[in-house]
């Protein structure tokens, strides 16, 4: 029989949604499974609060859902539409921001954004969460420092939230995409930006943003197709 896990005391919470998440993006944890507290904290060798909480983090961020007299569940796929739409959304905001950063630009911010194409540089996307992981921090980097330099909270706040849907959408569906197309378009990007060529900048996130779409969709297409 295997022996628990055996998480540090400090920042169970952290280390038991991270887990659990990286298990939710590995389809180790499948759509609608239930996951049930008693079983993680015996399997990981916490008391039930910390998984309690990491739980409830994952249903606030929409990896989970949480129902009374049921408890907590893998959140469920998508309908067909939603990537439409995720998509139909991204492309009024990202180019937007994109403008908007140009125009706003800042050192900082311009900072932040050449430390993310660094980042990207040294991982590449893969099929687990844990090798995916470090891309998928170093592109949102990129994103929510253009958001940044834009200046406009709500429209911060409304990316941060399409952070999850989008790890699902790579995840779930598509997994290994090309990530020297997306470099390539961050590098377009951020050029326009340090420049502050407002027409440019919005014109290559909206090209980057609709190759990231038709990769996507077709991908959901092949996969209806089997």
């Amino acid at each position: 029989m295997a022996k628990p896990l055996r998480l540090p005391r400090a920042s169970m919470t952290d280390q038991v949604h991270e887990i659990v998440r990286g298990r939710i993006f590995d389809r180790v944890y499948e759509p609608g499974a239930r996951l049930q507290i008693d079983g993680l904290a015996k399997e990981l060798a916490v008391s039930a609060t910390p998984v309690r909480e990491a739980l409830g983090r994952l249903a606030a961020e929409g990896l989970a859902r949480s129902e009374p007299f049921v408890g907590f569940s893998v959140a469920p796929l998508p309908q067909e539409g939603f990537y439409e739409q995720l998509y139909e959304f991204r492309l009024l905001l990202e180019p937007w921001a994109a403008r908007a950063a140009a125009r706003r630009r800042s050192e900082a911010g311009l900072a932040d954004m050449r430390a993310a194409l660094a980042s990207m540089e040294k991982t590449a996307l893969a099929r687990s969460y844990s090798q995916f992981r470090k891309f998928a921090e170093a592109d949102a980097a990129f994103h929510r420092a253009i958001f940044v330099c834009a200046g406009n909270e709500p429209a911060l706040k409304a990316f941060t939230d399409l952070r999850t849907h989008l790890l699902l959408s790579r995840l779930y569906v598509q997994r290994e995409q090309d990530t020297g197309a997306t470099r390539r378009f961050h590098a377009a990007i951020y050029q326009a930006i340090e420049t502050g060529d407002e027409d440019e900048a919005q014109r290559q996130m909206t090209l980057h943003v609709q190759h990231s779409q038709r990769s996507l969709l077709d991908t959901v297409q092949d996969k209806k197709s089997f």
